[in-house]
């Protein structure tokens, strides 16, 4: 059956005079800081296969492979923001041609959409994540940065986008001509699936060429009746006027060739942070990888938008997608150690 990872209640449940069977009623969170789920499975730590490790089953995200998921509609609540997501990993790496005894991530963009039929415009399409944020699979005979295993990707869409009276589809694929194989591409991740109804909820698409669907007697090519892809609606409260997320204590010094990062952020269920840069403290642009556990601490080259005179803040988010800055500070002529 359908689950509503935290926050439970599905349309058409049991009246509020009467308790399901296991004697617990079901209830809808409106705190400030727990977001409501929609997804297939029990809840978004389930989606442990194929992306982790171990065989991939080929379920990779692919300029010719779309996987699609059919979520219930919205519960009733407040909300304020809506996001999209999928669970993802296993980047694929490359020789790099200047330094062959090095990987590098080969690149490339994922994409996903959410309609309320299997058929998906350019106006229900969103970028989701670049593989150089994907954490890499692991090379038996080569090192190989940024091994780890899946994470969620979250794409922000409007909340008028999510039905609450229709069902809501799902799709993720890729844009990038290269992603036509497990070896190339990186991999959804998957979790069992517990649907008893009988109803099929998810779909495998291998006809596609670079975009979603855009028809729905095409797009529900292959049904998945056993495994549930990994993909998820994340519904999130009202937040408080009080800043969610703080950042504080940057500080920056040399570490050789690299600048070393550091700074602290606080809130409750804080998920990543990261490191960006500017010329003239208007226009940010993030220069390192998400890390999504503290230290916070961040060794960069100093040739990568590092340039003394360039001015560099602490970035950090919280689960509802709130988002904190540190105070900007200067990159120093002579970082000192």
């Amino acid at each position: 059956m359908l689950f509503l990872y935290i926050s439970l209640l599905l349309s058409g449940a049991a009246p509020a005079h009467a308790l399901p069977a296991d004697g617990l009623p079901p209830a809808l969170s409106t705190s400030v800081v727990v977001p409501t789920y929609l997804t297939l499975a029990p809840t978004v730590h389930e989606y442990t296969r194929f992306a982790d490790g171990g065989p991939d089953a080929n379920w990779y995200i692919g300029f010719n492979n779309a996987w699609i998921v059919k979520l219930p509609p919205a519960p009733p609540g407040e909300f304020q923001r809506a996001f999209i997501g999928a669970k993802i990993g296993r980047a694929k790496t490359r020789p790099n041609p200047d330094k062959p005894w090095l990987r590098e991530i080969i690149p490339g963009k994922v994409y996903i959409g959410l309609s309320q039929t299997p058929a998906w415009s350019s106006e229900q399409s969103f970028f989701l994540a670049e593989t150089s944020d994907i954490p890499a699979e692991a090379d038996p005979q080569d090192r190989v940065d940024g091994i780890g295993a899946a994470e969620w990707f979250w794409a922000e869409v409007p909340l008028s986008l999510v039905s609450s009276t229709a069902a809501n589809y799902l799709v993720v694929w890729s844009p990038t001509d290269y992603f036509v194989s497990a070896s190339s591409a990186p991999i959804l991740a998957a979790a069992d699936a517990l649907d008893d109804s009988g109803h099929t909820r998810a779909w495998n698409n291998r006809s596609i060429l670079g975009v979603p669907p855009r028809s729905p007697a095409l797009s529900l090519e292959t049904p998945i009746s056993n495994i549930a892809p990994g993909v998820a609606i994340k519904l999130v409260p009202p937040a408080p006027d009080e800043p969610a997320v703080t950042v504080d204590d940057l500080t920056l010094a040399r570490a050789g060739r690299r600048a070393l990062i550091r700074f602290s952020a606080a809130g409750e269920d804080v998920t990543e942070a990261w490191v960006e840069s500017s010329r003239d403290r208007l226009d940010w642009e993030r220069v390192s990888r998400y890390q999504r556990r503290p230290p916070y601490v961040f060794a960069l080259p100093l040739e990568h938008a590092l340039a003394p005179g360039m001015y560099l803040r602490g970035a950090a988010r919280d689960i509802s997608g709130a988002i904190g800055y540190s105070d900007p500070a200067i990159v120093p002529y002579a970082p000192q150690p």
